[in-house]
């Protein structure tokens, strides 16, 4: 009988061991799994807050190009000239670049 004792003592500590391993293992899991619920939540905030910042930059760039476009108007323009009294060049003089002598501007009549 004692040998069958010493047997059974020796398998539960075997088991002990096991069943603390296990629990162990299933307590680092759920740690694990909770840091990455974390990171995961956190990494979806972070993904609408920047979702936020780039349609708010969309919709300040498209009023950029619409002031843009507003001033180069050809009508807005052609009311510009004539407020301004300003006359239409038929052969406009432009600065140009000589590149023979140099960073010399000139311009050409």
């Amino acid at each position: 009988m004692t040998i069958i004792q010493n047997h059974i003592q020796t398998n539960s500590d075997k088991t002990k061991i096991l069943i603390s391993s296990l629990i162990g293992v299933v307590i680092a899991l759920s740690i694990g799994g909770i840091f990455i619920y974390n990171q995961k939540v956190n990494l979806s905030h972070e993904i609408d807050s920047v979702k936020i910042t780039l349609r708010d930059a969309e919709v300040r760039n498209a009023e950029l190009k619409n002031s843009v476009y507003g001033m180069l108007d050809q009508q807005k323009l052609q009311s510009l000239v004539a407020s301004q009294a300003l006359v239409l060049d038929k052969n406009p003089s432009y600065v140009k670049n000589q590149v023979n002598s140099g960073a010399v501007l000139s311009v050409n009549q």
